[in-house]
């Protein structure tokens, strides 16, 4: 969690009082080690004092979502912990027999307004977490409607703070807004979500991630990692972790030739994360990044071969034959 105590704070602190949030930012950017460590029984004091006893948590990854799920099994799944919590108490009737009759309907929306009363009525506060909701903006599943979607942010706003949506994306809110849009209505979904983007690391984040009891990296080695992975945590630590390795194997190896050595072993193991990032950008942002590179081309020719560096240019099909022709050169 380093770099993220911050966000940490902010979003448990929407917890408590009964508001929603949206964590958004890249692929392996540490969203999911966020929601681990909100949900994580030894942190809830740490993090919500007193009113840990109150929260009920329920977590489900849209990733696993299948295209016969309907919304009724959705409800069942993510209502579990709610269930287990009711037969755990086998004292209050009436919270019992509101989650019967939503089984009964087929968690119907109004069933379900009915359940997240009886849930205020006990000063209790059901946080439904769900990660990586971009998965079903881009799908083909039952649960992508307005059915789905719509209903989701009525009984979130109507339940007083019974109901807590904490949701990651890849995307931002805007672009998530966008993807769910009713073309009806022109409804917009999360924008009773706070967004809180997590971002990248800064520098003294980055040496407190670098300085780790296990490792000693000289400060020329520090610069080498920040400048082939930047402030990305996920990038950090697998750079980092090539970098050590070639240590350990113990080859000698002139500073040089072991940071071209470690600069392609660790564009290997991060390319499909970095495709990932690639393919969610939008062609404006597709562009920009193509502007800086090709500013930065004669510091970047001793980081990237000009074959991946002109496909790149190549995808946005933008540019004009003389900047590509210059590439080439």
């Amino acid at each position: 969690m380093i770099g993220r105590k911050k966000e940490l704070r902010q979003i448990a602190g929407r917890i408590i009082t009964g508001q929603s949030t949206i964590i958004t930012d890249s692929p392996r950017s540490g969203k999911t080690s966020v929601l681990e460590y909100l949900m994580a029984p030894e942190k809830q004091a740490e993090l919500y004092d007193d009113e840990a006893k109150q929260l009920i948590f329920s977590y489900w990854d849209a990733c696993t979502c299948t295209p016969e799920l309907t919304l009724a099994q959705f409800w069942q799944r993510v209502l579990k912990p709610l269930k287990e919590y009711i037969e755990a108490e086998q004292s209050n009737s009436q919270l019992a027999k509101a989650y019967h009759n939503c089984k009964e309907n087929h968690f119907d929306n109004y069933e379900l307004e009915k359940l997240i009363a009886e849930i205020k009525k006990i000063d209790k506060r059901l946080v439904l977490i769900i990660d990586e909701m971009d998965a079903l903006s881009d799908s083909t599943f039952s649960l992508h409607s307005a059915e789905f979607f719509g209903g989701l942010r009525l009984l979130v706003s109507r339940s007083r703070g019974a109901l807590v949506l904490v949701i990651t994306a890849n995307i931002s809110r805007s672009q998530l807004n966008e993807k769910t849009r009713n073309r009806k209505t022109g409804s917009l979904y999360f924008n009773h979500l706070e967004e809180v983007v997590l971002g990248a690391l800064s520098d003294t984040e980055i040496n407190e991630l670098l300085a780790q009891k296990e490792t000693s990296f000289s400060e020329n080695d520090c610069d080498f990692l920040k400048e082939i992975a930047g402030g990305h945590p996920y990038l950090l630590k697998v750079a980092a972790s090539v970098l050590w390795k070639s240590y350990e194997e113990g080859e000698e190896k002139e500073s040089l030739r072991r940071q071209q050595q470690v600069k392609q072993d660790f564009y290997l193991k991060v390319i499909d994360t970095l495709n990932a990032i690639w393919a969610l950008w939008d062609e404006k942002m597709r562009d920009t990044f193509i502007s800086i590179t090709l500013a930065q081309f004669e510091h970047l020719k001793m980081m990237i071969s000009p074959k991946s560096l002109n496909k790149i240019i190549q995808d946005t099909s933008r540019y004009k034959a003389h900047e590509l022709a210059e590439l080439e050169k």
